[in-house]
């Protein structure tokens, strides 16, 4: 088994919204989403990624969750983020694990195909202290608080799969 008390902070990117999720062994501890408004400039990469790096000194995780994006649904300034974002989990010492949406979906609803609502409505059965943000999402137009239930997903996911591995070693 995993130690139980090994950090996963998950990491949903994006150019506007970012979703944050960290987990102590299997325990949800924080979840937040960050806004960052205007257009896309390099000042607003940098503000991206030092919230990123604050989150990572804040928690000292063992390993980040990342969202692998969608080659033709991610724009170049995105993909451009991520890899500053896995540069600096290198830099740290981090393992790095990434997952799809589709991998997320399948992992928390597998015999079913399932949208990412579906999947915010499943981690809420799961984590029952994300119902606020579930129920505010819900009345919701945009899909705001998403981003971070998807975070919560990518870093759920780590921690079972490296809990299976260890698991199949012994």
């Amino acid at each position: 088994m995993v130690k139980e008390n090994i950090k996963i902070i998950g990491i949903n990117p994006g150019t506007r919204y970012v979703g944050i999720a960290l987990f102590q062994g299997p325990e949800l501890w924080d979840w937040r989403i960050k806004v960052f408004e205007g257009k896309w400039t390099k000042v607003k990469m940098e503000k991206i990624k030092e919230a990123i790096l604050g989150f990572i000194k804040r928690y000292e995780p063992d390993v980040m969750a990342i969202k692998k994006l969608h080659p033709s649904r991610s724009s170049l300034n995105l993909k451009k983020l991520v890899a500053k974002v896995k540069e600096i989990s290198r830099r740290k010492g981090l393992k790095i694990c990434q997952y799809s949406i589709k991998d997320l979906e399948s992992f928390f609803n597998p015999e079913e195909k399932i949208n990412k609502k579906s999947l915010a409505e499943v981690l809420t059965s799961e984590y029952s202290v994300l119902s606020h943000e579930f129920n505010k999402e819900k009345i919701n137009k945009n899909a705001y608080h998403i981003r971070m239930f998807e975070a919560v997903a990518l870093a759920a996911v780590c921690f079972y799969q490296l809990d299976r591995q260890k698991y199949d070693k012994e």
